[in-house]
């Protein structure tokens, strides 16, 4: 399953996979809060863990997660990708194609670094989950 993470920087937003990760995952929880981050008018800034917690990752969902910001490519502005999984690095190259905004994979280890990335010029922006 990917499931919200709770300890992202204001104006980001992160999924950790866990577990065994579908197709359905995406549509059910991912597509729902980047519409509503599209739809407020404000630039995603996404990061994906896909830590030790990931059984399986189906690779539907990177077809679901490429067709997606194929869709609104424009809306993208930073995307990080946290991961130890060499299978990552061509898909990393081929979503950086379909996503003009800047996409970079980090290690598990540079989980914080990463976060730090994704956040980095979003100063000063709304932050979409207050709290």
């Amino acid at each position: 399953m990917l499931k919200q993470m709770s300890d992202m920087p204001a104006g980001t937003i992160g999924f950790e996979a866990r577990g065994d990760v579908d197709d359905d995952d995406f549509e059910d929880v991912v597509a729902p809060v980047l519409r509503r981050e599209i739809a407020s008018g404000r630039k995603v800034r996404l990061l994906y863990l896909l830590g030790p917690q990931l059984e399986d990752f189906d690779g539907d969902v990177v077809k679901e997660d490429m067709k997606f910001a194929a869709r609104h490519a424009t809306a993208y502005e930073r995307v990080a990708i946290v991961s130890d999984e060499s299978w990552l690095g061509p898909a990393l190259r081929m979503l950086s194609v379909l996503v003009p905004g800047q996409l970079r994979g980090f290690p598990v280890a540079q989980l914080q670094s990463a976060k730090t990335w994704v956040a980095a010029g979003a100063e000063g922006r709304e932050s979409p989950h207050p709290g």
